[in-house]
C-alpha cells in the first residue's frame, strides 16, 4: 500500500565499512536483525513511508552508502538532494570515529548545513565499547549535531534516532 506522502525526505547513512549502516536500516524499516550482512557496493535505496503526528504521511528515502575508500568519489554524487544524515560509527572500533571527519566534511561540503545525528552504534557489545558515550557528545556539539546510541542487534534506540533526523529536517524546512 503506497500512500500520498506530505513530505518526502532523502536521509544518507554514512559512515565506514561494517559500522552497521545496513542493519540500522533494517532495524527500522522491518524491525529485523540479521547478523550477516554483505557489505554494501555503491549505495543501497530503501524506503518507509510512517505516519508523524506533527506533519501527516511521510516518506523516508533512505540511501545506505558503502562505506569501502573505493566508494568515495561516488559521495558527492549520492549526498546530491540529501535533507540530512546519519553518520555512524562503531562504538568498538575507535578507527570508525577518527575517520568521521572526512564523513562529515563531506556532507557539510555538499549540503552545507543540513541535518545530521550521530550515531554511536553496537551499544550492545558494553563491554567492548572504546568511544565513550562524552567523547561522541563533544565531536556532536562541534558539529552542531544531537547524539544518541543505538543497538540495531538489540533495536535500542534506532526508531527513536531516524525519528530524530526526520523531524528536524522537517522541522528546519517548515
Amino acid at each position: 500500500m503506497s500512500i500520498e506522502a506530505n513530505y518526502i525526505v532523502k536521509i544518507c547513512l554514512l559512515g565506514e565499512a561494517n559500522v552497521g549502516k545496513t542493519s540500522l536500516v533494517y532495524r527500522f524499516i522491518e524491525n529485523k536483525f540479521r547478523g550477516n550482512y554483505k557489505s554494501t557496493l555503491g549505495v543501497n535505496l530503501l524506503k518507509k513511508d510512517m505516519k508523524i503526528e506533527e506533519f501527516g504521511d511521510v516518506s523516508a528515502q533512505i540511501w545506505d552508502l558503502g562505506g569501502q575508500e573505493s566508494f568515495k568519489s561516488l559521495r558527492k554524487l549520492y549526498l546530491e538532494g540529501a535533507n540530512g544524515a546519519l553518520v555512524i560509527y562503531d562504538s568498538t572500533k575507535r578507527s570508525s570515529f577518527e575517520k568521521l571527519y572526512d564523513w562529515i566534511q563531506d556532507f557539510k561540503d555538499a549540503r552545507g548545513d543540513e541535518p545530521m545525528l550521530l550515531i554511536g552504534n553496537k551499544s550492545d557489545l558494553s563491554d567492548n565499547i572504546l568511544i565513550e558515550d562524552s567523547e561522541a557528545m563533544e565531536l556532536a556539539q562541534n558539529y552542531n549535531m544531537e547524539f544518541i546510541s543505538t543497538s540495531a542487534k538489540t533495536g535500542e534506540n534506532v526508531e527513536e534516532a531516524f525519528l530524530r533526523v526526520i523531524k528536524t529536517i522537517l522541522d528546519k524546512s517548515l
